[in-house]
Order: C-alpha cells, then sequence, then structure tokens
C-alpha cells in the first residue's frame, strides 16, 4: 500500500516500472538487516522514494557480490552483475527488475554514469583487497563507493547539487571512516583493514597486531586519532550544509555516525572483537525528526 502512494507521489504509472520499483523496495527494505535501507527508504520525500529504492536496491546487490559469499566467488559475482548494469543502460532496460529501475531512475535524472563506474571500481578493490597506505587513498574510495547516496541526494536536490557536492563527498568521507571504526572487527574477519597504514605507523601501531586483533596499548590512541578526524571536522560540515536541500539527512546521518564512533572510542579493545551498532532507541531517535518531516506517506 505503502509503495503504491510512493509510486503515485512520482507519477510513475506504467504497470512494468510500478512492478520494477516495488521490487526494489522490498530488496532495499531487507539490506542490512532491514535498518538501513528501511530507512534510506522514509527519509527523502514520497515523490523520491521509488527511486531511492532503485538506487538503494542495485547498490545493496553490489555490496553483497563484494562482500558475501565465498572470497574465490565474489570477483566473479560483482563482474557479472557489473556487466549486466551496463548491458541494461545500453538496452534502455532489463528483464530484471531491479536493473530496470536503476535504468529508469539514472535517465529520469540525468544522473552521470560514471557514479556507477566509481561505484564499481571501489568494490573491485574491496575484492581485490590491498591495506590503505594513506588516508587520501581511503577518502578516494569512500567517496567511490558511495555512489547511491551521491544518486538519492542529487535526486532530491536537482540543479542545487553541484553548489553542495564537495561538501557531500567531504561528508561521505567522514561518514566511511566512522563506519571503518565500527566494523573494524567484522572488516578484520574478512582479511581488510582499513585503517591507513600511515597512521598505524605514526603511533608504532604494527599492522600484523591489528590483523590479528592483538591490542596494544598504542591502538588506544590510534582509534582516538581516527574518531577525531570525524568529530572535530563534522560541526563546521553541518554548518555549510545548513541551508542547502540536503541539510536534514545530512545532519541526521552526522548523528547517525557520531553514535558510532562513540560506540568505537567507548569499546576500548573490544572494538578488534564485535563491532558497534547503536541501539534501536538510539537509532530511531536520530532518524525520527527526518522521517516526521516526510509525512504523510
Amino acid at each position: 500500500m505503502l509503495v503504491r502512494r510512493w509510486l503515485d507521489a512520482a507519477a510513475i504509472t506504467d504497470p512494468v516500472l510500478r512492478h520494477c520499483y516495488t521490487v526494489c523496495a522490498r530488496e532495499a527494505s531487507g539490506f542490512d538487516g532491514g535498518r538501513a535501507g528501511w530507512a534510506a527508504l522514509r527519509i527523502t520525500p514520497p515523490a523520491a522514494r521509488p527511486y531511492t529504492a532503485a538506487l538503494t536496491a542495485h547498490g545493496c546487490r553490489a555490496d553483497a557480490y563484494a562482500d558475501t559469499g565465498p572470497i574465490e566467488d565474489r570477483q566473479r559475482r560483482l563482474a557479472e552483475f557489473a556487466d549486466a548494469t551496463w548491458a541494461a543502460f545500453a538496452a534502455g532496460g532489463s528483464h530484471d527488475p531491479v536493473l530496470h529501475a536503476t535504468v529508469h531512475t539514472y535517465r529520469t535524472f540525468g544522473l552521470p554514469l560514471s557514479v556507477i563506474e566509481d561505484m564499481f571500481t571501489g568494490m573491485r578493490r574491496d575484492v581485490d583487497f590491498r591495506d590503505f597506505v594513506t588516508y587520501a587513498e581511503l577518502c578516494q574510495w569512500a567517496v567511490q563507493v558511495g555512489g547511491p547516496f551521491y544518486g538519492v541526494l542529487r535526486a532530491m536536490a536537482g540543479t542545487e547539487f553541484s553548489e553542495v557536492q564537495p561538501l557531500v563527498h567531504e561528508l561521505v568521507q567522514l561518514c566511511q571512516l566512522a563506519d571503518v571504526l565500527s566494523d573494524l572487527s567484522e572488516d578484520l574477519d574478512d582479511g581488510r583493514l582499513y585503517l591507513p597504514l600511515e597512521d598505524l605507523n605514526q603511533f608504532g601501531v604494527r599492522p600484523e597486531d591489528v590483523k590479528t586483533k592483538r591490542w596494544t596499548p598504542p591502538m588506544a590512541d590510534l582509534i582516538a586519532f581516527e574518531a577525531a578526524r570525524f568529530t572535530e571536522r563534522l560541526p563546521a560540515l553541518a554548518a555549510e550544509l545548513e541551508h542547502s536541500p540536503v541539510s536534514p539527512i545530512a545532519h541526521a546521518l552526522g548523528e547517525h555516525y557520531r553514535l558510532l564512533v562513540a560506540g568505537a572510542l567507548a569499546a576500548g579493545q573490544d572494538v578488534l572483537h564485535r563491532p558497534v551498532q547503536p541501539s534501536m532507541g538510539q537509532f530511531h531517535n536520530v532518524w525520527r525528526p527526518v522521517m516526521r518531516a516526510v509525512i504523510p506517506c
């Protein structure tokens, strides 16, 4: 019922497209245990939600191919999905509902295909993982894998997005850093250390200690340093985005990831052994004002 209202608000009347976007909403809502996708579909205005569903579902599929299943199969699955994506754009559509809706979304808003190209580039780096030597390398990767998020904000902000795009890039970089801290243990389980080697070297932390989850005293200073990158820049960045069309979402994102950073700091050496997640109550407190602002639907 809700998805039909979103489709009506977006003036999407074609039966095939309505079915495709409905599939996208279903897939997006189930991602990350339902929390991330569910929020994404309810923080955007109703008319933008079908497109948000398509961008989120497409990104989630790519992420699943790059991050789940047997490691030896990930590169093949991601490559096949990338090939299917480009074939859909070449043909102007696809029998796959998610790909068909994704093509329609990109064409509706004139989104550049470089967004998808960058996303696949970043995800291929995840599959064929190599350590990040510098923080600049980590930031470049963060911008690449943030493609679906940029697409959503472009759809919301329209032509005004170009004015804030550099700030959005920086926000995504900071949020990805917070994600790196909160997901440190899970990434290590998957053989990935996202913390830049130059930062480890600065604090005298050996990469092999982190990779084997062996806590040493300098690690506390390292985690605090990475957390400070986020907490010291975020207030000024939020102020710069204050009067832009993306301000409400940017503010909520900042608060959400601030909780993750605080949780990583509070976890101490446990950050190497368990992921950090805000409670459902904290999650709702952060996102409820944005969701209420786009009610009804």
